[in-house]
């Protein structure tokens, strides 16, 4: 059974740190617990507290850790603990008209796990992602110390730039505590275009207005578009005053031949409750998990895609079928594969039949949810960065007694 520690304080997630360093105990760093951790924690032996031997919590979870360091609306900058959520975040925000302009895949997530683990989403396109966002960042090393970078004013500084090393890092390089971002006001009276297609007709389009650089706020295409279609239902949101609204609309329907329905801010038509409007600030996963009945250990996968790779025709209709549900924010880009079996058999077939396509592509996979036999050594070279040798050796100089267990960084260099 696992246990797990749920500090109150910075300091007391340091102090339960430092005794973890001195037994050579690894453990795992946990938000909310609101996604999916596919491996098991490695055995140690308990670690002695005040005299007794005592079972040892596997687990450390930020979650209490809640606390908001500074706000200014002003300045459009914020600093909060990391075991406050997305959601949470986002409400303080809201009341000063302010927004951080990022995609986490869910409202309970905590802020320090979504920066973890790097989720992005639709628009990543106009707003960027974490690290276009993150100005500070405290956290717990290797060694036991409490090590600030960054700072609270948004500004350009030389030397190793310690906040962007740890987006993405999964736990793996320290226990994040607290983040400082720059936020941005909120999207004036955001809209959306919807369309119906049939076939990748919408790529070469997207590609039209890609070009043609019509500033748009986020595009994001999925299909099945509903239950017994093939179909491809896009989406493209873009935002501003009356007349901004009217001449990127116009541009737009040019492209697209007049083919898509204007939807306003507010308005939730029958059947397009799931697409992202403002929730993609808090979390745009679950209502896709909601609209195709995902059971719990279903597969997801994201892949990482370069633009042109996203939007060739034949890509993502070599592995659309009627078993496959797909999500692809095509700017960027990266395309999201969930697979309704619980089954790791199928769940494995499933990503031996994609590899043909990211060889072609030169793709690389991210681990979303899976069953729970799954995990990142099931995606083999495919899990592996550019550098990934490096990251290694990097884990080993930042973690030097193996304590921070993350399994992204076990996996054996291709």
């Amino acid at each position: 059974m696992k246990h797990v520690f749920l500090p109150e304080t910075i300091e007391d997630a340091q102090a339960w740190l430092r005794e973890r360093l001195a037994a050579q105990q690894p453990f795992a760093v946990r938000g909310a617990n609101s996604r999916f951790h596919p491996q098991e924690i490695p055995p140690g032996p308990p670690f002695p507290k005040g005299g007794d031997e005592v079972a040892t919590p596997e687990i450390l979870s930020t979650a209490k850790l809640t606390r908001t360091n500074f706000f200014d609306p002003d300045d459009m900058v914020v600093g909060v603990e990391a075991g406050m959520t997305v959601a949470a975040l986002q409400a303080l925000l809201a009341e000063q008209g302010m927004v951080l302009p990022v995609n986490p895949w869910f409202a309970e997530s905590t802020i320090g796990a979504a920066f973890a683990c790097n989720d992005n989403g639709p628009n990543r396109l106009n707003m960027g992602g974490f690290r276009d966002c993150v100005i500070g960042i405290e956290y717990l090393n290797g060694n036991g110390e409490r090590v600030h970078a960054g700072g609270k004013v948004v500004k350009n500084v030389s030397g190793y730039d310690l906040c962007r090393m740890q987006i993405g890092s999964l736990g793996g390089l320290g226990v994040i505590t607290a983040l400082n971002f720059k936020v941005m006001p909120q999207p004036v009276a955001p809209h959306g275009l919807y369309g119906h297609f049939p076939d990748s007709t919408w790529q070469q389009r997207v590609a039209e207005l890609h070009s043609a650089r019509i500033p748009v706020d986020w595009i994001q295409a999925f299909a099945p578009a509903e239950s017994g279609s093939m179909d491809w239902l896009l989406g493209i949101g873009f935002s501003g005053n009356a007349a901004r609204q009217q001449r990127i609309e116009r541009e737009i329907q040019t492209i697209y031949r007049g083919d898509l329905q204007l939807v306003a801010a507010g308005e939730t038509p029958l059947g397009l409750s799931f697409l992202p409007g403002t929730d993609r600030f808090t979390g745009w996963v679950p209502k896709l998990r909601q609209l195709w009945k995902l059971p719990a250990q279903h597969l997801h996968l994201m892949t990482l895609l370069t633009t042109s790779a996203a939007l060739h025709p034949t890509h993502l209709e070599s592995i659309r079928s009627e078993q496959t549900r797909m999500v692809v924010h095509p700017i960027g880009a990266d395309l999201h594969c969930f697979l309704d079996s619980e089954d790791a058999t199928t769940q494995r077939e499933f990503i031996a039949s994609l590899q043909p396509m990211l060889r072609q592509m030169q793709a690389k996979l991210v681990l979303g949810n899976a069953a729970s036999a799954i995990g990142y050594s099931d995606l083999g070279e495919f899990a592996q960065p550019p550098g990934y040798a490096l990251v290694q050796r990097l884990k080993r100089h930042l973690d030097p007694a193996g304590v921070f267990h993350a399994p992204f960084y076990e996996q054996p260099s291709t």
